[in-house]
């Protein structure tokens, strides 16, 4: 497997199913709940992300662990933009890169103060893409796929924080990205929960 800067590494943590899995499907029904992108250096290979407690390049084979599910298998999927876009890749790793130690958003907030996974992937392409939005932001569901209802998760969790579920603010999922027609998904590694 060769990755190359600027590829799209999806990955499942945790169970099968958890609060963020539970209300978005990705590509081909995937349920992933995180993404980064890749960073090659001549230290090897790096995924940029934003994860807890901050934004951070953390090395492929760290990533990849974190994913491994209950038989100790990676759960990933790889996609890579298409040529005509591929231009923006630079720009946006080098902007993704200094936004390190921005703090983790666990409010999943559209705020730069902090950030989320799909948020700083979000962000980045918007900055080279002159300002313009490259994926785009859509009003955030938090609802069960399978019920239409809000996730009691996302109820219990937002209560700890003293707020309502900010069901209708705009914001981005790991898994719209990866169906991004823009995006080719070039492989899949592990049993990924949903992938058809």
């Amino acid at each position: 497997m060769v990755l190359e800067t600027g590829d799209f590494a999806f990955s499942v943590i945790g169970r099968d199913e958890n609060a963020i899995s539970a209300v978005t499907s990705g590509y081909r029904g995937a349920r992933v709940n995180h993404m980064g992108v890749v960073v090659q250096t001549h230290h090897g290979a790096f995924v940029l992300e934003a994860f807890y407690p901050e934004v951070r390049l953390t090395k492929w084979e760290v990533f990849a662990r974190r994913s491994h599910g209950t038989d100790d298998t990676p759960r990933l999927l790889l996609g890579r933009l298409a040529a005509p876009h591929r231009g923006l890749i630079g720009a946006a790793v080098a902007y993704g890169i200094a936004q390190r130690n921005t703090p983790y958003d666990q409010l999943y907030l559209t705020d730069e103060s902090a950030l989320y996974c799909s948020e700083l992937v979000v962000d980045m392409f918007k900055h080279a893409n002159g300002g313009a939005p490259f994926f785009v932001e859509r009003p955030m569901r938090f609802r069960d796929l399978a019920t239409g209802q809000i996730h009691p998760t996302w109820i219990e969790y937002y209560a700890y924080f003293g707020m309502e579920v900010p069901s209708g603010e705009p914001g981005s999922n790991p898994g719209d990205i990866s169906r991004d027609p823009r995006l080719e998904i070039y492989r899949a590694i592990g049993p990924i929960p949903g992938l058809t």
